[in-house]
């Protein structure tokens, strides 16, 4: 009986906890990529790339996302100076340009066709409005193809499996850094990319 005591306040502890912080998450989200600013090389883009960022969620996320790992938010490069992203307001396409804003940022190039490329970017346009998804806070986590909701990995790592492209989840399955969920981190590290251009 004490055991199961114990275990359900542990439960309610990480409840009360993903909730105060998708509760300030959701209310500290600047509207633009914030940071001291980089010299990324944006002609480097192609349609297609993934564009990691750090230090660009705001003063009070970013050094709560470093538990997640380097790099706090993904996007994709879908052509003409815009990109696609999940964020606060849901998924969205924005100038390219807004990247300069962030401390550091990084551009991964994945290893498939052109085709799955532009299949990818398409898919993802057709989510365009949906809200973002705030379950990777739990910590469990999780992660779905065709979901009501993304955040900004799950958004990418969806793009390009149901498009016909590789997992670009470094550790699919659980891991006990990630949970369940696909990080930034993890799109970078993945064997299925290379690393384009990087500047802080």
């Amino acid at each position: 009986m004490k055991a199961k005591r114990f275990l359900l306040a542990i439960v309610v502890f990480l409840v009360a906890i993903a909730l105060y912080f998708g509760y300030a998450i959701f209310f500290a989200f600047p509207k633009e990529w914030t940071g001291n600013g980089n010299s990324l090389d944006l002609s480097k883009l192609e349609p297609g790339d993934i564009i990691v960022c750090h230090g660009c969620s705001g003063a009070l996320i970013s050094p709560f996302l470093d538990i997640a790992g380097y790099w706090h938010h993904a996007s994709m490069y879908i052509g003409n100076g815009k990109m696609i992203e999940a964020w606060e307001e849901g998924v969205r396409v924005v100038p390219v340009d807004m990247v300069r804003n962030a401390d550091s940022v990084a551009v991964f190039r994945v290893n498939t066709s052109d085709e799955i490329k532009q299949k990818a970017i398409e898919w993802s346009l057709g989510k365009l409005g949906l809200p973002y998804d705030f379950k990777w806070l739990s910590y469990v986590g999780g992660k779905e193809i065709e979901g009501d909701s993304y955040y900004c990995s799950e958004l990418i790592w969806a793009a390009y499996l149901t498009s016909g492209g590789p997992d670009l989840d470094q550790n699919p399955g659980w891991s006990w850094r990630y949970g369940f969920s696909v990080a930034p981190d993890e799109l970078a590290n993945d064997d299925d990319v290379e690393k384009i251009a990087y500047s802080e």
